[in-house]
């Protein structure tokens, strides 16, 4: 069992209400708001484990003293091209206690949005109108490792979160064929040019919140969106950080999908780590996917659906390079193999219960193989 380094949860009021009023690079929330008459405050998905009840609490308490009302603050869920959040789902994220004192919507990708620019790198860039509307911009966000944008946080909490679908669609095409977005744990071009788009829609004050392997706030960075992001991806590579034993390859990799594991769609990212590091499997030996997948197939208008204009095996595609001769396998109770079609080749060795799995990977690698177990997408290789 490989795990990461980890870190003690940030649960108590003092703590949460001390790192967002000692922002990094920017004024406090109070001194930006003052004389405001509304706010906006983005937050990422149900698909993030970031917990924000005790968050926005104190950001409404600091709004409210700066003389912003509850009447005039709204939180926009980030979706970028996800589903949209339940009145469960929103419950779950951020507390009634905070649904029930401010406005709560999600993003469309599709309406309500007004173009603020191209980037750098050629991406047209629409904004969810109700956010550009706000005369104060907050966004709270966790900082996870991301295959294309480096790290999750920061300015992605505008780019891709709540952008327009034409600027979602941009913005992976770049990536995916100059190679701008790969770069899996660094600062990449992708990044830079969300950071860019960034700057044209505006970002008062951003909270980056890193998490630990029970996916619970470990860390909280508040401040300038590439300040404080960058300071919070200092931090996240100590809780992270994974030592791998040198000079051992396991005959067997087991990789979980959490935090990211609510949908089969984003089950790729279990692999991160592994992509950084395939020497880690033998050659000869099986790559294993875990994800809960508690929402089966999930959804993703990008990606994910029939007609989508990326279709994800172009991504699961990519893969291929780091597996070799090494037999990919997945293992969910919560998909079908009509499912795991949607997204894999055929050759994807699937099951739905572990011993069955036990079972099928004893014929590929033998009956006493060496194995190993990561707990969760986040982890990184410890540096050297």
């Amino acid at each position: 069992m490989l795990r990461m380094a980890g870190a003690a949860e940030i649960a108590d009021r003092a703590t949460i209400e001390h790192a967002i009023n000692s922002p990094i690079g920017s004024p406090t929330i109070a001194d930006i708001a003052r004389g405001k008459p509304s706010a906006a405050i983005a937050i990422d998905d149900i698909s993030r484990s970031t917990r924000l009840e005790g968050i926005l609490a104190v950001v409404l308490e600091e709004l409210n003293r700066a003389g912003i009302e509850d009447g005039r603050i709204t939180i926009i869920a980030a979706l970028g091209a996800h589903r949209p959040m339940t009145r469960q789902d929103f419950a779950k994220k951020a507390g009634t206690s905070i649904l029930n004192r401010v406005n709560v919507v999600n993003h469309s990708p599709f309406l309500n949005l007004v173009k603020v620019g191209t980037s750098k790198l050629g991406t047209p860039v629409l904004v969810n109108k109700t956010y550009m509307d706000a005369s104060v911009k907050i966004a709270v966000g966790g900082v996870i490792p991301h295959f294309l944008a480096g790290y999750g946080g920061g300015a992605k909490i505008v780019l891709p979160g709540l952008c327009g679908f034409e600027t979602l669609e941009a913005n992976h095409r770049v990536a995916l064929k100059s190679g701008a977005g790969l770069g899996l744990g660094i600062i990449t071009e992708l990044r830079k040019d969300i950071e860019d788009a960034c700057a044209m829609a505006g970002l008062d004050f951003s909270i980056n919140v890193v998490a630990n392997a029970e996916g619970k706030n470990a860390g909280i960075f508040a401040g300038h969106y590439i300040d404080a992001h960058r300071k919070a991806i200092d931090f996240s590579k100590g809780v992270y950080k994974t030592d791998i034993p040198k000079g051992i390859r396991y005959d067997v990799g087991f990789f979980n999908a959490f935090p990211e594991d609510t949908e089969l769609n984003q089950c790729m990212k279990a692999l991160n780590l592994f992509m950084i590091n395939n020497a880690i499997i033998d050659r000869k030996g099986a790559v294993v996917i875990m994800t809960a997948a508690s929402e089966g197939r999930g959804y993703h208008a990008l990606l994910a659906e029939d007609g989508s204009p990326l279709p994800i095996k172009e991504s699961v595609a990519m893969v291929g390079a780091f597996m070799a001769r090494r037999k990919l396998c997945l293992f969910s109770p919560n998909v079908t193999r009509a499912d795991v079609r949607q997204f894999f080749p055929g050759t994807v060795l699937f099951k739905d219960d572990f011993a069955g799995l036990i079972g099928e990977i004893e014929q590929v690698v033998g009956r006493s193989p060496s194995a190993c177990v990561f707990e969760s997408s986040m982890q990184l290789p410890s540096p050297g």
